[in-house]
């Protein structure tokens, strides 16, 4: 992707930027990866991200209503940040121990 010097992100780039195709009216996407909060890339956002509980723990809440309250916080922080798409982790509950 476009936007990555070596390891890390440039300044005012996400994870992933695709944003090749704006001239065609196409919006960039955004992306930006870690399920449980806001990836901080500088120092200066750590105070402004929260800390979510993971996915399979909501889950396993078993509540739709809390849940859906929870998605609903989560996509909110990341749009306000600017990013329109959430990188999720993968659930890594097939393993299976030998």
């Amino acid at each position: 992707g476009t936007g990555w010097l070596a390891w890390f992100n440039k300044p005012g780039y996400y994870i992933g930027d695709a944003g090749l195709h704006e001239r065609f009216g196409i919006p960039s996407l955004s992306m930006q990866d870690n399920g449980q909060g806001f990836r901080t890339v500088t120092k200066g956002i750590i105070s402004e991200v929260t800390s979510w509980p993971s996915m399979l723990a909501a889950a396993s809440s078993w509540s739709e209503a809390g849940t859906h309250r929870w998605a609903i916080a989560l996509g909110k922080e990341f749009k306000i940040k600017g990013a329109n798409v959430i990188l999720g982790p993968g659930l890594n509950v097939h393993r299976v121990a030998l």
